[in-house]
């Protein structure tokens, strides 16, 4: 029983990393576009971002829960790309956030910009790679 609770809370909180993968692309186009729609993207990823924060502790917890094998390669591969996930998540959260601020005090954002663009992508890559590791335990 346990089991599933977990597989579900695992399952369920993988929706918010898929709703993360298109950021980087949404970024390069609301760019493109108004200035107002950047900044209305940021707001609403922030908030999607923070979720995803408490989505990693909740992914690890139930990946934990529903492993049996703890010292094959494939989960030492999982555990390392959660952590590289967990850090451009971090590295995103952060340049959203300073970006907001930047913007909100009229002030120059360029170079923020250029690394949010680095880390989302970075991001959008780690959350493959896993989504990947996830379908190579089964082929």
């Amino acid at each position: 029983m346990s089991y599933l609770i977990s597989y579900a809370f695992h399952m369920l909180v993988s929706v918010l990393f898929f709703l993360l993968i298109p950021f980087p692309f949404l970024i390069k186009g609301s760019l493109l576009d108004e200035p107002g729609r950047f900044q209305l993207l940021l707001k609403i990823y922030k908030k999607v971002i923070w979720a995803a924060h408490g989505g990693v502790v909740i992914a690890i917890v139930s990946g934990f829960l529903m492993t049996t094998q703890w010292f094959t390669i494939w989960f030492m591969i999982v555990v390392l790309i959660w952590l590289a996930l967990s850090a451009f998540l971090g590295m995103t959260a952060k340049m959203v956030r300073v970006i907001l601020e930047r913007l909100g005090g009229n002030q120059d954002a360029k170079d923020e910009i250029a690394k949010l663009r680095l880390y989302s992508f970075l991001l959008m890559i780690s959350i493959l790679s896993m989504f990947l590791m996830k379908i190579v335990m089964y082929i």
